[in-house]
């Protein structure tokens, strides 16, 4: 036994395809390894990603005595029974507290339950943005993200005098786009 597993065969690297092909087995052992339905799709997606690359890394040996589909899916198996656990270990999944009406365990009264308003402007702003040139809407999301213009820089690879002027030049493109959407003149 050595510290990659119990044997230490040939690698093979698996396509897509093949992985693919195990998706009702994939989907049995996630629903056995406690995965709720909901959440089975979101699993099963990056479980097929991982073994994937896994396999890519040449972390598939399958044991040469087995028979091929059967060394697959207890490999298969484990790539599972790995998501799983960092699944159910994930920050969201445990503070989650499911609640028939999420709006009646607040203290306030009068909240517009969509917020409809604040959805529009939301929306008038992803469109304004998607519609900028890539320079433009990388610099803008990077800076959403609380990225500050040295980190800008660094990620885009770019001098940071031109980052701080990509970064204002958009934010000014995208306040004259929401001006124009709104039908309001610039101050």
């Amino acid at each position: 036994m050595t510290w990659r597993g119990p044997h230490v065969g040939p690698a093979r690297v698996l396509n897509i395809a093949e992985i693919a092909a195990q998706e009702p087995f994939i989907r049995s052992v996630l629903r056995g390894l406690g995965v709720p339905a909901v959440d089975v799709g979101d699993v099963l997606q990056d479980v097929m990603l991982g073994a994937w690359a896994s396999s890519q890394a040449g972390r598939y040996r399958p044991d040469p005595v087995r028979e091929p589909l059967d060394a697959l899916k207890r490999w298969l198996f484990g790539v599972c029974r790995f998501h799983c656990t960092h699944y159910h270990e994930r920050a969201f999944r445990r503070r989650e507290v499911p609640v028939d009406d999420p709006w009646a365990a607040t203290d306030e009264e009068h909240i517009d339950p969509g917020h409809v308003g604040e959805r529009i402007d939301a929306a008038e702003a992803l469109m304004a943005i998607a519609a900028m040139p890539l320079w433009a809407r990388e610099v803008l999301v990077l800076a959403a993200l609380g990225h500050g213009g040295t980190e800008i820089a660094d990620i885009l690879g770019i001098p940071l005098g031109t980052a701080g002027s990509r970064l204002r030049l958009a934010r000014a493109r995208l306040a004259c786009k929401l001006r124009r959407r709104r039908g309001t003149s610039p101050p």
